[in-house]
């Protein structure tokens, strides 16, 4: 019994490390094979960070927004039952 979880816990790893490896090779030749120079290139991915860094702060604000709504709505529902 010992041996499956090992066997298993080996086969798990080697598939994460393959898929590692695959993950870096397609994003190289993906690199390689841009049709932009790479000076338009790290201009495109700068815009499409701070677009991500953007759209984070947002969701952020809109989360907090959210959660101190729900706060206070199960207040108003904590107060009224002790009423």
């Amino acid at each position: 019994m010992g041996n499956n979880n090992y066997n298993t816990g080996r086969t798990c790893r080697n598939i994460f490390v393959v898929s590692l490896i695959a993950g870096f090779s397609g994003f190289m030749l993906g690199l390689l094979f841009a049709p932009q120079t790479g000076r338009k290139f790290r201009g495109k991915i700068a815009e499409k960070f701070l677009e991500i860094i953007d759209r984070s702060k947002f969701a952020m604000v809109e989360a907090k927004v959210k959660a101190e709504e729900f706060i206070e709505r199960n207040l108003d529902k904590k107060i009224e039952e002790r009423q």
